[in-house]
């Protein structure tokens, strides 16, 4: 990380409608697709878990995350600490929009996107883990 430079980012917790995932783990594809999901903008981390900052601005964003190909297939099963899983490691590519207050933000196509790790997979673990 450069000096002077505050590492910023994003996050939200926010149920989402039914039927905006679909997921088909053996062929390593998955979808995302949500509209108009409103959040709040707190600004920054310290804001958004502590407050004392700005009051937070009403938001909206949409996405579209599309996951496929199979790179790679991995199994893991660790009994020790009652973990399973299956997943494929491939690719994934998004595009997304926002609107905070009175700014709009637009991702160029998903085509121009890529990723550097994406995986698609099923786990099993505490009660779906047979010990």
């Amino acid at each position: 990380m450069n000096p002077g430079i505050t590492p910023s980012g994003l996050f939200w917790t926010t149920a989402i409608p039914a039927g905006s995932v679909s997921v088909n783990p053996g062929k390593g594809r998955a979808s995302l697709q949500v509209s108009n999901i409103v959040v709040t903008d707190y600004g920054d981390y310290g804001n958004a878990l502590f407050g004392g900052g700005p009051p937070p601005v009403p938001a909206t964003v949409s996405f579209d995350v599309q996951w496929s190909g199979v790179a790679e297939r991995v199994n893991v099963v660790n009994p020790a600490d009652g973990f399973a899983g299956e997943f494929v490691r491939n690719s994934a590519q998004m595009t997304w929009s926002a609107t905070v207050g009175d700014y709009s933000f637009v991702s160029a196509p998903a085509s121009t996107s890529s990723s550097i790790f994406a995986e698609v997979g099923h786990e099993r673990n505490g009660v779906f883990f047979p010990r």
